[in-house]
């Protein structure tokens, strides 16, 4: 097959795809969206709508083109003419689907195709691309087309299944770009972490691919009324729960994926898709160079010495290192056998780049969290040791428990499924954890003042038996006073008896 060079042109535009396994899950309108919301942050933003036949995006901004991409094609019409404008500044070029057939095209529609394109580069910071559901070929050509996919998921199982049959189609022609996932629909964070740790791992462990966390979109009852408005909910309600996902979304791109100079682009994809198609190489702007010689090296040292010496003089004349030179790192990361030491030195450097570059770390905190979960694979061990290692984090540097362990346990209590023999088998834990802690075993309220009433009423039984006891003392006291007071009664009248008798036996004076 011929080989092609030609002369960089000139680029601005990041370029990202928005998918989908199947319809229904939200694309389009997140797409529309998330356009929005970097529209009113300033950024110049372009939807191309690769969605065949559907024109839903159309109709999600209230839009009524005349012309199509393919107007362009036939030279009917500039990219200019195509091109719709929103009040808000996103720009649309409408019936983009008709660039996937380019083995049918023409020298001159190929032509035209890639000016557009460039064109389109030139002028725009952000293209997004909305392709249709599913897996035709179509599909997987606009996913190819741009350097990051945004696969968007639900947590239905159609859903999950059907992206799946997507990245393994995807997998098989070894597609290079980054692939993030967006749960769309979600009840809220949790819900979403769980949908995307489900269907991660499942890609991992079946595919051996690695699908990021892309963030997610809350359900909002607001949005069917953004759609019958025909105006993105992001400026009809922006405080709504879908809106701030939205925002944070479009943030996140800006920052992660518009801090980086694009590398490759809409018209670099199709330039080869067309080369491969056959179409002649002058009609899309590339020269047939004259075959190199074909230099002969003596030993693996002089082959790298060149490459080397190729590589410096690239860069010293066009300021930049080789296209090329990124697909043949991943390559190098992927067939060398590297120890696991020297991968990690690898990552380390790159986060360490990454933070002197831009000032910030690399992942951001939600993104470490999400990592952090999925690797423990959803086993409880793992789970509950992350956990606590985050607890005792938070305890050390703020003196106090993440969590109101009281008003915890008052929930746990309270749920449906809490039953009374789980409550009785809590309540012997707590009372050995007492007597394990206070070194005596634990009474409450109306214990204490049982036992304290069984201790009075026990002193008051002594004191009873005390006081009886002496009683009968006093008893026996007083019968042995009664005793001898009848005794000397008892010899007082003796005595008198004794004296009348010598009374009357004494004579008497006269």
């Amino acid at each position: 097959m011929v080989e092609y060079s030609r002369a960089e042109p000139a680029r601005q535009a990041h370029v990202m795809t928005f998918t989908s396994g199947k319809g229904g899950v939200g694309k389009t309108c997140l797409t529309a969206n998330i356009a929005a919301a970097m529209a009113s942050r300033g950024a110049k933003v372009c939807i191309f709508d690769a969605d065949t036949g559907l024109a839903n995006i159309n109709i999600l901004l209230g839009l009524r083109p005349e012309f199509t991409l393919e107007h362009v094609l036939r030279g009917e019409k500039t990219i200019n003419e195509v091109v719709v404008t929103t009040a808000g500044g996103i720009a649309v070029v409408p019936g983009a689907s008709g660039i996937a057939a380019c083995a049918n095209l023409g020298a001159g529609e190929a032509r035209r195709l890639l000016d557009a394109l460039t064109a389109l580069e030139s002028r725009y910071d952000y293209i997004l691309i909305d392709s249709a559901a599913g897996v035709a070929e179509p599909v997987l050509q606009f996913v190819e087309a741009a350097p990051t996919a945004f696969l968007v998921i639900t947590a239905e199982p159609t859903s999950l299944t059907d992206a799946f049959s997507l990245l393994k189609l995807l997998n098989a022609r070894h597609y290079p770009g980054q692939l993030k996932v967006i749960v769309n629909q979600a009840a809220d964070y949790a819900a979403a972490m769980e949908t995307y740790r489900r269907f991660a791992a499942v890609v991992e462990k079946y595919l051996s691919l690695r699908a990021d966390y892309g963030g997610y979109v809350a359900r909002d009852e607001n949005l069917p009324r953004s759609v019958t408005l025909q105006s993105p909910i992001v400026e009809l309600i922006s405080q709504s729960p879908a809106s701030r996902c939205l925002t944070a979304l479009a943030d996140n791109i800006v920052k992660c994926i518009g801090g980086e100079s694009p590398q490759t682009g809409l018209s670099d994809y199709w330039r080869g898709a067309l080369m491969e198609s056959q179409v002649p190489a002058d009609a899309i702007g590339v020269a047939v160079p004259a075959e190199p010689a074909n230099p002969k090296f003596g030993d693996r040292e002089q082959a790298e010495a060149a490459l080397l010496r190729g590589i410096a003089e690239f860069v010293e004349r066009h300021g930049e290192f080789p296209q090329a030179f990124k697909q043949l790192f991943f390559r190098w990361l992927e067939t060398e056998n590297h120890a696991a030491p020297r991968l990690i030195e690898l990552v380390t450097t790159l986060e360490a780049l990454y933070t002197a570059r831009y000032r910030e770390p690399m992942f951001g905190l939600e993104s470490n969290a999400a990592r952090l979960v999925a690797q423990t694979g959803g086993a409880e061990d793992q789970l509950r040791g992350l956990i606590r290692q985050l607890r005792d984090a938070y305890r050390q540097a703020h003196a106090s428990d993440v969590i109101d362990l009281e008003q915890e346990l008052s929930a746990t209590i309270g749920r449906d499924d809490f039953t009374e023999e789980r409550f009785e088998a809590l309540a012997i834990r707590m009372r050995a954890a007492f007597q394990a802690r206070f070194n005596k075993p634990y009474q409450s309220q109306s214990e204490l003042l049982l036992e304290s009433t069984a201790e009075a009423l026990a002193a008051m039984a002594g004191q009873e038996q005390a006081l009886q006891t002496e009683f009968a003392s006093l008893s026996q006291q007083m019968r042995q006073l009664t005793s001898r007071r009848e005794a000397l009664l008892t010899a007082i009248e003796h005595a008198r008896e004794q004296q009348l008798t010598i009374a009357r036996q004494s004579p008497i004076d006269g």
